[in-house]
C-alpha cells in the first residue's frame, strides 16, 4: 500500500533527485505552462505542493498540486502526477483527505484522454468538462 507523503518546500531540493523522474512525463505533456526546473521552483517557494506515493520506504510515485480560490470554491489542481500505482482510490482517498485539511473543495486535473480513463476508473473522478486552448 502507498503511503502519501506531504514534502515540506525546505527537503525539495534534497528529494529532487527522488521524484523528477515521475514528474518530467506530466511536463512534456503541458503546453508550456512550466518546465520541470521552473517546477522545481515553485516547490521550493511553496507555490506548489509536492507529494509523494512511498511503499515499503521507497518512493514510487510523485504529485505536484497548487490551490486555486474561487468565490465559491477552493480547488486543489494537479499540476504534475507520475508514478506506479499513485493514481488508485487507496492512494488519492489519502490525498483528497489531505487536501480537505488544507480547504479544499474541489479536486481538478487536466488529462489526456488514456490518462481521463485512469483517473474516472482507478480515482473516482467524472468528466465535467473539457479544457480547449488557443494561442494567441
Amino acid at each position: 500500500m502507498n503511503i502519501v507523503q506531504i514534502v515540506n518546500p525546505s527537503h525539495i531540493h534534497q528529494i529532487w533527485d527522488q521524484v523528477k523522474d515521475y514528474l518530467q512525463a506530466s511536463i512534456e505533456t503541458n503546453t508550456g505552462e512550466c518546465t520541470l526546473e521552473q517546477l522545481k521552483g515553485l516547490l521550493a517557494t511553496g507555490a506548489q505542493s509536492l507529494l509523494v506515493a512511498v511503499k515499503e520506504s521507497k518512493i514510487t510515485g510523485a504529485m505536484t498540486v497548487e490551490f486555486i480560490n474561487y468565490p465559491n470554491e477552493r480547488v486543489m489542481f494537479i499540476t504534475a502526477l507520475g508514478g506506479k500505482g499513485v493514481v488508485n482510490n487507496q492512494t488519492f482517498t489519502q490525498v483528497e483527505e489531505w487536501a480537505k485539511t488544507q480547504g479544499a473543495t474541489k479536486v481538478n486535473a487536466w488529462a489526456k484522454e488514456g490518462q481521463a480513463k485512469l483517473y474516472k476508473m482507478k480515482a473516482g473522478f467524472i468528466t465535467m468538462r473539457y479544457v480547449m486552448e488557443k494561442k494567441l
